[in-house]
C-alpha cells in the first residue's frame, strides 16, 4: 500500500524529468513485484528516499493526507 501510494505522489512530472520518472516506476515495480523474496538492498531504498527529499523541496513542504483505516501505525 505505501509503495503504491510513493508512486502516486512521486510520478510528477512538473518535479523530475522522464528519466527520473522511468526509474522512481522501476524502483517502486521492484518493491510490488518482490512479494515473496523482499528487496533488502539499500541502493533502491535510498534512491527512493532522495526522490522524496527532492518532491519535498520542490512542492515546499509535505501534502496532507486523510487517514486511512486499513493503514496500522
Amino acid at each position: 500500500m505505501l509503495a503504491s501510494y510513493i508512486l502516486e505522489i512521486l510520478n510528477d512530472n512538473e518535479v523530475f524529468k522522464p528519466d527520473a520518472l522511468l526509474e522512481i516506476k522501476s524502483d517502486v515495480n521492484t518493491l510490488l513485484t518482490s512479494e515473496y523474496e523482499p528487496y533488502l538492498e539499500d541502493d533502491l531504498y535510498d534512491r527512493l528516499a532522495d526522490r522524496v527529499i527532492e518532491w519535498h523541496l520542490a512542492k515546499n513542504g509535505p501534502i496532507k493526507r486523510a487517514i486511512n483505516p486499513n493503514l496500522y501505525r
